[in-house]
């Protein structure tokens, strides 16, 4: 069960807390519509599920990214490790064993395929007029939203685990890549590794 606290506070307490049933194995990635109301989820089980927080008892619609012939990779398995919707809430990328895979979020359809063979997807996130993924491997992957992979920036990770763009400053934007070494990279033209930090 996914629990959700409200983030609005009285008296230091959260006001309250929902509960999420519907998973059949444990949560890999969690992305919050920029409505605020609605959520998807990302599961070892397969699945991706929708869910408006007002009405929290089950979830509104089930994707099951595996059963899509386009998507599907048995040999890597079901699971779904990363999940991400852009900021007009009218599209998801998710993926993990299955290919990484947009999704029209009203019709349900998938409309792209980002192929990595044998690398499975472990962060994706929007950014302007792309999307940007990483997984098992020590690249970034740079994609249009047809499934064109524009670039694959080296990286120090290995694995990578988390990409994060700094969305505070306009003009300062850099994208942090975060995986399974010491160094976090950082990227201040997403074409290259600028520089890297010792976080040890």
């Amino acid at each position: 069960m996914l629990h959700v606290c409200q983030l609005t506070m009285c008296c230091g307490c959260a006001l309250s807390q929902l509960g999420l049933k519907g998973h059949t194995d444990y949560i890999h990635a969690v992305a919050m519509l920029n409505t605020g109301q609605e959520c998807v989820t990302a599961s070892e089980d397969g699945s991706v599920r929708i869910w408006d927080l007002r009405r929290p008892l089950e979830a509104t619609q089930v994707i099951e990214p595996y059963k899509n012939e386009n998507c599907a990779r048995p040999q890597l398995g079901r699971w779904v490790g990363c999940v991400a919707v852009d900021t007009a809430d009218d599209w998801m990328v998710c993926g993990g064993g299955p290919k990484l895979c947009l999704w029209h979020l009203r019709s349900l359809a998938a409309t792209a395929v980002f192929d990595t063979p044998g690398v499975c997807q472990k962060t994706a996130l929007f950014h302007d007029d792309s999307i940007i993924s990483a997984g098992n491997q020590p690249f970034v992957h740079h994609w249009s939203v047809n499934g064109e992979e524009r670039s694959k920036v080296p990286c120090s990770p290995t694995s990578i685990f988390s990409l994060k763009v700094n969305s505070t400053s306009e003009n300062a934007k850099v994208l942090s890549v975060a995986g399974n070494c010491h160094k976090v990279d950082i990227c201040t033209n997403f074409g290259y590794r600028a520089f890297s930090l010792e976080t040890c």
